[in-house]
């Protein structure tokens, strides 16, 4: 194949084979194609850049001599021709007729698709990138006829990006699937991969890390905000069986109308998107629920004799700082209990 270059990363593809993968005759068969079919190019070329732009969970290597990174290993060093990565899609076909064996008992089915591996450097970065776009069935718009084909859109499903150093030493393993979870058999099962963090370890660090290098920043220009958002964070943590960045992001601080006007919230989200990378934990990870152990409840102390006992999650208006027409200050609790309690006969 001819390189492709994408000049504004300067990303260019060296080799790439790719792999059919028919798991109900279970028969693997390589694309053949030349460098004038101009279509199939264009589409290995975007998967490359989709997934050397992506992020991931990271994983660590078992061991060097497993099937899959001693392959890998070899076609870097160049003691190996390219052509032998065929035998790493061989492993994933026996592995995923193995696993769709086990989730067939729960009415389950993996499906065929088409496994890319690429020798690629990507920004003076060298990188091999392993990646399945599975078959999709469609209604052809001018015969009106079942045919199967590859996503144009959303192409990736699972893919792994393996990443070196000048000296041909792995750096780091990024994982991805577009599924809720990664399935094991992929990490564990065909790369033979172990998480570099643990998911109770992602919990507790992540929930640590925004909460003292974010929302301590906000609590130093709006006290209430910093509340809402912290007990917003806590919510998340504890209600999600998933932790993603970006779906954080989009519920926790996208979502959310600040009290304080002139808040800024959007200067804080790039800061939370370079937690994971800066303080060591994935950007993507199962939710441990016994790792928050911070407390939603707290004191604030309001005069000397009264204090106000939060003991769970606040919603926003709830509670809200007012100044009186003698320019009194004093807060608004929305209550119609307290209401019940307090008003006057």
């Amino acid at each position: 194949m001819q390189e492709g270059a994408f000049p504004e990363r300067d990303l260019q593809i060296h080799n790439t084979s790719a792999f059919i993968l028919d798991l109900d005759k279970n028969v693997l068969s390589k694309l053949e194609v030349s460098d004038s079919d101009v279509d199939y190019l264009r589409f290995v070329q975007g998967i490359v850049h989709e997934v050397s732009t992506q992020d991931g969970r990271q994983f660590i290597v078992d061991s060097e001599h497993t099937e899959v990174i001693g392959i890998i290993n070899d076609v870097i060093d160049e003691s190996l021709e390219f052509d032998q990565v065929q035998i790493i899609a061989e492993r994933l076909l026996r592995i995923e007729i193995g696993a769709q064996e086990q989730i067939a008992k729960l009415g389950k089915q993996l499906h065929e698709g088409l496994l890319i591996i690429s020798h690629i450097t990507d920004r003076d970065t060298e990188k091999i990138i392993i990646c399945k776009a599975e078959t999709l069935s469609f209604i052809e718009r001018t015969t009106f006829t079942q045919q199967d084909g590859f996503p144009i859109k959303k192409k990736i499903f699972k893919s792994a990006q393996i990443v070196f150093d000048e000296t041909h030493n792995i750096t780091d393993i990024l994982i991805n699937d577009i599924n809720d979870t990664i399935p094991k058999y992929w990490w564990e099962g065909f790369l033979e991969l172990s998480k570099k963090y643990d998911d109770e370890e992602n919990t507790r660090r992540a929930f640590t890390m925004i909460d003292s290098k974010v929302l301590i920043k906000i609590k130093k220009e709006s006290n209430s905000d910093y509340w809402n958002l912290r007990s917003t964070t806590i919510h998340y943590f504890r209600s999600n069986e998933e932790f993603d960045i970006e779906d954080y992001i989009e519920k926790c601080f996208n979502r959310y109308a600040p009290e304080m006007e002139g808040l800024d919230i959007n200067k804080f989200k790039d800061t939370i998107r370079e937690l994971p990378r800066k303080q060591n934990f994935d950007m993507r990870f199962s939710l441990v629920r016994k790792a928050i152990t911070a407390k939603i409840k707290s004191t604030i102390k309001l005069e000397e004799n009264i204090d106000l006992v939060l003991k769970g999650e606040v919603h926003s208006g709830t509670i809200e700082g007012v100044m009186n027409g003698n320019q009194e200050k004093g807060i608004f609790i929305k209550t119609s209990k307290g209401y019940d309690e307090f008003k006057k006969s």
